[in-house]
């Protein structure tokens, strides 16, 4: 069983890692600074400035596409786990074959020395196949990321237009909001799903 930490380490917090808040950290600063550099131009308290916050990871978790994107990234890893579990088995049994004193009296040396050399081999591909699989799930976290990114950025427009707001913030933007008054998280999770259900029906198949 030590091998899982050479084959599986760092798969298993991938998952969390889905509902990255670094990159809507930096849609947050960026539209943090547009929208307050706009309150320097309020003449007065008369043309105030009204704006909504909106709950990123609460669209992520909860929007159609969000749920979608979750399903979808958990099986591909899930199947790639799955890979690197076939190669830790049979690393396992080759390790078992080289710390049995009985069968590997009974074979050859050149049995004994191929079976070395199939572990070593096997351990190297299971390292390089965690490596790539790695990579492989960063690059698919970070696509889904400015997916739905642009998903919200879409999604708080028509909030906004239809509140008429003059902006919204993501939750990560301020240290305290009320909830109650500015909160839009819902009506953009609506929108969410209006915009994803439209473009997946006229999408073809496997394009979200």
């Amino acid at each position: 069983m030590k091998n899982r930490r050479y084959l599986l380490i760092g798969l298993g917090c991938l998952l969390s890692s889905f509902i990255s808040q670094q990159g809507f950290s930096q849609q947050s600063s960026s539209l943090e600074t547009q929208q307050f550099s706009q309150t320097s131009a309020v003449p007065s308290a008369s043309a105030a400035f009204r704006v909504g916050v909106v709950n990123a990871k609460k669209c992520l978790e909860e929007s159609k596409m969000g749920k979608q994107e979750q399903a979808n990234f958990e099986k591909m890893k899930s199947q790639m786990e799955s890979v690197l579990l076939d190669k830790e088995k049979t690393l396992e049994d080759i390790e078992s074959k080289l710390n049995d004193d009985d069968f590997m009296d009974g074979i050859s040396d050149e049995a004994a020395s191929e079976l070395r050399r199939k572990k070593r081999n096997l351990r190297n591909e299971g390292m390089q196949l965690q490596n790539q699989y790695m990579q492989t799930l960063q690059q698919a976290n970070v696509k889904v990321i400015e997916k739905l990114q642009n998903l919200v950025s879409k999604a708080s427009e028509v909030v906004a237009k239809k509140q008429h707001l003059d902006g919204i913030f993501t939750d990560e933007a301020l240290t305290y909001y009320n909830k109650e008054r500015f909160d839009v998280s819902n009506a953009v999770i609506d929108e969410m799903n209006a915009i994803f259900e439209a473009e997946f029906k006229d999408a073809p198949k496997g394009r979200l």
